[in-house]
């Protein structure tokens, strides 16, 4: 493929996920899915391109989020986890296939999931408490059932991530090019 079709496709997702995370200022009271939503389409960047050219429109995608939108909430999510999200899950289960460890790719990713939900809630904490509507810190071990809460659900999300991924390779993809 053309460097020249690259820089399309991945200005044209860029500009997807963009326009994805401009949805929260219509719809605010689902902005953490139309953050996830605008995370599925860098997978196909990194599927289509590559990981150099995901990581560019990952960037460009996050950096225009928070300088154009008004609320900088979705932005935020998006730049902290679900925009990367695509690249880091291909490397690590690329990783797992290449060493034959089946457990590594889990691993990487659960470990990549952690580091940056530390990192969201430790720079914005008030942002991630508005995005759980659940208040855990009522329990005895709340911040511990918080955690395997966000761990189950980015469990789910990650397998569902799998299953459209594949629905795109087998589908999508053969149309496309």
């Amino acid at each position: 493929m053309s460097p020249t079709r690259r820089l399309t496709i991945t200005a044209l997702i860029a500009a997807l996920c963009v326009l994805c995370l401009g949805g929260s200022m219509v719809l605010p009271g689902i902005t953490l899915s139309l953050a996830a939503l605008a995370g599925l389409f860098p997978a196909v960047t990194v599927i289509s391109c590559g990981y150099r050219w995901a990581a560019g429109g990952f960037a460009g995608a996050a950096l225009l989020a928070l300088l154009l939108l008004p609320d900088k909430t979705a932005g935020i999510w998006f730049a902290c986890f679900f925009g990367h999200y695509p690249i880091w899950k291909g490397l690590a289960e690329g990783l797992q296939v290449k060493l034959g460890r089946p457990w590594l790719g889990w691993g990487l990713k659960l470990l990549g999931f952690g580091a940056c939900m530390l990192l969201l809630y430790s720079l914005f904490g008030k942002l991630f408490a508005a995005a759980i509507a659940f208040d855990f810190s009522q329990y005895p071990a709340g911040h511990w059932l918080l955690i395997g809460v966000l761990f189950a659900a980015f469990l789910a999300y990650d397998i569902a991530f799998s299953i459209l991924i594949g629905y795109f390779r087998a589908k999508l993809l053969p149309r496309l090019l």
